[in-house]
């Protein structure tokens, strides 16, 4: 399965922190060399008199600005790349762990018998697993950047666009019952759908997660068939079995008329206290 990940934008302060360093660094370099000069000249004219000794001195002087300031360079430039590349290994080392994340959930995805998917707001497929792929009978690599319009006839598409704004603008986890043609023909999806967020929790897309009931709701319609012809099959059964009881006692009733003994014992559809004769 191929993911996209989803990276926030850069801000302006990110921008600017490396002009505002080296802002600082220039305005730190300004006042160092002025104080030197101001300083280092007046603590020469008081010094020496001599215009050779001045001259001596102010290369000296010089030299000494010099090998002052590129320590302090130094410094600051180690201080920096230290920082620098202590963050690159951090930054190395999470996009290494976010690297295996990654690799576990497309291996999950991929062996999942429901269809995975993510898309931006704009409908566009950002991921698209293994069972997604067969369903639509097209690869991951056809089908992300595209929207269902691609996939699907035009009502469906519709139908599935409206689903996914409702997801946006409810800002929950919604589940819809949507039928699609696919390349088993028409079926039945659940469609659990939630909103995606970034790194600063701004919902910038959806997910879903669709599993074909297709068998189940065919499973459970010839169930309940099946109770409902059992039910008629019971009631006619059951009128059948009264209208043979109310045909035996008729015979009863005129066997005692004749002077003849019943030929039916229907003792347990009489009333208590109450014989045939009666």
């Amino acid at each position: 399965m191929e993911t996209v990940s989803i990276k926030p934008s850069t801000t302006a302060s990110e921008v600017q922190a490396p002009g505002a360093i080296a802002l600082r660094i220039v305005l730190a370099y300004a006042v160092f060399a002025g104080l030197w000069i101001l300083v280092g000249d007046n603590v020469l004219g008081r010094l020496f008199n001599d215009p050779t000794q001045i001259v001596l001195a102010s290369t000296i002087k010089g030299w000494l600005f010099v090998a002052v300031t590129s320590l302090l360079l130094f410094g600051f430039i180690r201080s920096r790349l230290d920082q620098a590349m202590a963050a690159s290994q951090r930054e190395i080392e999470a996009r290494t762990e976010q690297a295996r994340a990654l690799h576990l959930l497309a291996m999950i995805a991929d062996n999942s018998t429901d269809a995975i998917f993510a898309k931006d707001l704009d409908g566009h497929y950002l991921v698209f697993n293994r069972e997604c792929a067969r369903v639509v009978g097209k690869t991951a690599e056809q089908v992300l950047g595209s929207d269902d319009t691609v996939l699907f006839p035009s009502a469906q598409a519709a139908l599935i666009r409206d689903n996914d704004l409702r997801v946006v603008a409810d800002d929950r986890i919604n589940t819809y019952e949507e039928v699609l043609d696919t390349v088993d023909g028409r079926r039945n999806f659940l469609a659990t759908k939630g909103p995606l967020r970034d790194g600063n929790g701004r919902v910038v897309g959806i997910f879903g997660i669709s599993r074909d009931i297709t068998e189940r709701q065919r499973a459970e319609t010839a169930l309940r068939e099946t109770v409902e012809e059992l039910e008629r099959f019971n009631r006619l059964a059951v009128g059948r079995e009264l209208d043979m009881v109310r045909l035996k006692q008729q015979v009863n009733a005129m066997s005692l008329r004749l002077g003849l003994p019943p030929p039916y014992g229907l003792n347990f559809a009489e009333a208590p206290g109450k014989s045939a004769q009666d």
